[in-house]
């Protein structure tokens, strides 16, 4: 006897997919490839990099690709560290 839809058990979301990052209107986040970060430098961490340097942004922002819209901006340690060039 087959069992009806309400019978058969669903396997939980996985939380590790459904992100909790801020999204664009479009759906685009941090992870996504038309996510483009955008770096925003102190005039002293200017002065270094144009000294050769290699500093460290002050805040990341990330805008969309498809819609233009900055949709998360980060100042976190490891965040900017990440994203240094």
């Amino acid at each position: 006897m087959p069992r009806e839809e309400s019978e058969i058990p669903r396997i939980p979301a996985n939380p590790y997919r459904e992100s909790a990052l801020p999204t664009c209107k479009c759906g685009t986040n941090r992870t996504h490839r038309a996510a483009t970060p955008e770096r925003q430098y102190t005039f002293i961490g200017t002065l270094y990099a144009l000294w050769g340097g290699t500093s460290v942004p002050s805040v990341v922002e990330f805008r969309c690709v498809h819609c233009g819209v900055i949709f998360d901006a980060c100042s976190d340690t490891a965040t900017r560290r990440a994203f240094i060039i």
